[in-house]
């Protein structure tokens, strides 16, 4: 009987244990030394570890088991023991924020390796390609689905903001776009973007607003936050010219790879239209949907050329999760709508908590008054959205 219970015992531990994810990362540490960082939130909490020592957070759901070193190969082991949590795993120069160690090449030239077990299951392996910087982005991992997202991106540091600033309508980075930061203490600083719209801006942990103007465009404010993963923050501004006429913009972050846009309402010539990426819509020899942008950040703009009597809807179809009941895509994107018209900004719209694959985001009544929705919902495919 004892026998039969250590049996029982040994059989439930080796299922809890084949549950564990595991995170190896090793290189050589004759090139560079590497610290790995594995962030995450599970059940809206939020947690980090750093290989370097041996730490927990979330309630001890994340582990570092520190670092090893042997002859030629460095190395650092994580743990994920949870059934659910969405979580990035991160390696950077340990030297990246002392500003001791100016080769933005050594971290690829350690050859980082990160391997990816579930229990005794080795589920994937990366090799960090060849780049330039000290801090590079490896992977996602979203615990429900069992995704593992391979997002390869280097960053010169971290604890940045790194920002684009185009044209809602081209696509063109921006130059002369006046850039004002204001951190969570009232500190405000300005400086103009750089030629082609590009800014960067070190920072501490905590809250910032961004205001951005430019004479001819409609100036616009956003907000962003250095998180205890002091990853790099990046943002797209999608800034539009001073318009009298309808013009809905969407941005969005890194993932999902592509989200669309739709619009529908009354045509002036009768009968309703659908805007999306398959019908831009043609009036007047002018599209309403002037950008679809398929591959992260947005933007996907629309403007209303002609506006008729009747109601519009607006809504954001998340096509990389798309038909997936359950998915997080869309609360994870970051994505964020701008509703300009009068030469000014009228509304301006983030994306909200929920599962499912379409935000519906507002409606235009006959009034021309902008009526929130803000939720996430299900839609059995993109062209049955605004169908009901």
């Amino acid at each position: 009987m004892k026998n039969l219970v250590l049996l029982v015992l040994i059989l439930l531990i080796v299922q809890v244990n084949g549950d564990v994810y595991k995170i190896e990362l090793t290189w050589d540490q004759f090139a560079a030394e590497c610290n790995g960082i594995l962030s995450g939130s599970i059940d809206n909490q939020i947690g980090m570890v750093q290989g370097v020592n041996e730490e927990k957070a979330l309630s001890g759901m994340i582990r570092s088991l520190g670092e090893d070193q042997m002859s030629f190969e460095a190395g650092q082991t994580f743990e994920i023991d949870s059934e659910n949590g969405y979580f990035s795993f991160w390696i950077r120069d340990k030297f990246s924020d002392d500003d001791l160690n100016p080769d933005m090449k050594s971290l690829a030239e350690a050859k980082p390796i990160v391997k990816i077990w579930r229990g005794s299951n080795l589920i994937d392996q990366i090799a960090v390609p060849e780049g330039e910087g000290l801090v590079c982005k490896v992977f996602n991992l979203d615990l429900e689905s069992g995704e593992i997202d391979q997002e390869l991106r280097y960053y010169p540091k971290s604890r940045m903001i790194i920002g684009m600033i185009v044209d809602c309508v081209n696509g063109e980075g921006l130059s002369d776009v006046s850039v004002s930061i204001t951190d969570d203490m009232g500190k405000t600083k300005v400086f103009n973007a750089g030629i082609s719209g590009v800014f960067t801006y070190p920072c501490e942990i905590g809250k910032y607003s961004l205001a951005f103007s430019k004479p001819g465009y409609i100036g616009l404010e956003v907000p962003v936050e250095m998180g205890i993963d002091e990853a790099p923050r990046e943002v797209v501004i999608a800034m539009s010219e001073e318009v009298k006429n309808y013009r809905i913009v969407l941005t969005w972050g890194s993932r999902p790879r592509d989200l669309d846009a739709h619009l529908s309402g009354p045509n002036p010539d009768g009968g309703n239209f659908h805007i999306w990426w398959q019908d831009h819509y043609p009036m007047d020899g002018k599209d309403f949907l002037d950008r679809d942008d398929r591959s992260s950040y947005g933007h996907e703009t629309i403007t209303i050329y002609k506006p008729a009597q009747g109601t519009y809807q607006y809504s954001v179809y998340d096509y990389s999760h798309g038909g997936s009941k359950r998915s997080k895509g869309l609360e994870r994107s970051g994505a964020r709508v701008e509703i300009y018209g009068e030469k000014r900004l009228l509304k301006s719209f983030n994306v909200p908590a929920g599962r499912g694959d379409c935000w519906h985001v507002f409606k235009i009544d006959e009034s021309h008054n902008i009526i929130p929705i803000n939720a996430i919902d299900y839609v059995r495919d993109d062209k049955s959205i605004h169908s009901n």
